[in-house]
């Protein structure tokens, strides 16, 4: 026998998890179905899949979502479009960031739907692709307030000549609203006022393209005269309320749960401290558990002894400083606790004080931060069609083909 070894090989399907998330995409297609009847019969759903699906798992949400009869995918890079192609993804994708002349061939080899931020690089695209007898889908990105790129409203002379190009399509057009999240904002209003001008502008001179759209997720639930042709709704698909406020008045469904172990159980005296800094001293005999969950887990470390966890259903306070693998709370109250037991770090669904939205108004952040910053040391765990499900098993359920890395050769 050799030394060390085992004689039999432990199973890695059973193998412990310190922590892990829960990713139900039941609810993905519950809020599509929400979403898809607030809006028009004939107005499209683009699901924004940027930043790995804001932490959710960008080929699990496309897959799923493409089940449900969303229209289009959103990334942010042109990378993250590829990576879906690559995996089968044969829904049309638009890159939301700016095209730049390196990405031309891309874009036409992996049938990937640009954004043009400006004339000079519609010009050199269109170019490009009469040079090599192709075309490519584009969509024109409008500036009217966000002021983070993109053609000015006003600019009606480069918009008409992006629009008049031959071998790039641009088939749609699209502006950002930067405060919609903000009840009764003007700016809101201003920005909507100029898009739909340069829409009935556009229409009155037969260049008006095939989808219009403009609203995120506050735009598309608050402001139903921004549907147009197409919304792109992030956070309320992922089910949390662009709007902040927990409970959301919609009947949406967050997707993730964060969840967390309990690794030791120690007591303290009065007068000893908690982790880096020693922001947190007992005022009387304590017990504390120590679980895993940390910053490098994507638990934000920025404020110390605020906000809490859920074990047994029980709200339990976190302790001092939030470490790199690990966090302290108090357990005082729950009888017998031991190491092992599970807890709920994010679950609104369990109680509204550990939701997503909660966690982000503790951190002075919004929930996208919270959920983009999840770890992928995390294990993931899926529900779908009432099952939970290791990625491997949903692969086959969704029918995820093998990587190829060229999928149009």
């Amino acid at each position: 026998m050799k030394e060390n070894v085992l004689p039999n090989l432990p199973d890695l399907n059973k193998i412990s998890r310190p922590n892990w998330i829960e990713i139900n995409l039941d609810a993905l297609c519950e809020n599509i179905r929400f979403i898809r009847s607030q809006i028009p019969s004939h107005t499209k759903i683009l699901l924004p899949v940027k930043a790995d699906a804001y932490g959710h798992g960008s080929l699990a949400c496309s897959f799923a979502a493409k089940e449900s009869g969303v229209d289009f995918l959103g990334v942010a890079h042109l990378t993250e479009g590829i990576l879906l192609r690559q995996y089968g993804i044969d829904l049309p994708i638009l890159v939301l960031g700016p095209c730049t002349p390196a990405d031309f061939a891309y874009f036409v080899e992996f049938k990937l739907t640009a954004t043009l931020t400006d004339l000079k690089t519609a010009l050199a695209f269109d170019s490009f692709l009469r040079e090599n007898n192709v075309t490519a889908k584009a969509h024109l990105k409008i500036d009217t307030g966000m002021n983070r790129y993109g053609v000015q409203a006003e600019d009606f002379d480069s918009i008409k000549q992006i629009m008049e190009l031959k071998f790039l399509q641009v088939e749609g057009m699209f502006t950002h609203l930067a405060t919609a999240d903000i009840p009764n904002h003007t700016n809101t209003q201003n920005q909507i006022n100029r898009y739909t001008r340069l829409v009935h502008v556009l229409e009155s001179e037969n260049l008006r393209p095939e989808i219009c759209h403009c609203s995120s997720s506050a735009g598309t639930l608050q402001y139903p005269e921004t549907h147009f042709d197409m919304v792109r709704p992030g956070l309320a698909l992922y089910g949390y309320n662009p709007m902040g406020a927990f409970p959301s008045s919609f009947p949406i469904h967050p997707i993730m749960k964060i969840k967390a172990t309990i690794r030791h159980i120690h007591e303290m005296q009065p007068g000893e401290a908690v982790s880096y800094g020693g922001y947190w001293v007992a005022q009387q005999q304590t017990k504390v558990a120590t679980i895993a969950m940390g910053y490098g887990d994507g638990f934000l470390r920025g404020e110390y002894n605020k906000g809490f966890v859920l074990i047994r259903g029980e709200l339990c306070p976190i302790l001092g400083r939030v470490c790199m693998d690990a966090a302290m709370v108090d357990v005082s109250h729950i009888q017998d606790v031991q190491i092992g037991e599970t807890v709920d770090v994010v679950n609104g669904e369990a109680d509204f004080r550990i939701s997503m939205e909660s966690v982000a108004e503790e951190h002075h952040t919004i929930p996208y931060e919270i959920t983009v910053r999840v770890a992928r040391r995390l294990y993931r765990k899926y529900i779908w069609k009432n099952r939970m499900l290791r990625w491997d098993d949903l692969k086959k359920e969704l029918n995820v083909p093998e990587f190829r890395e060229y999928p149009y050769r």
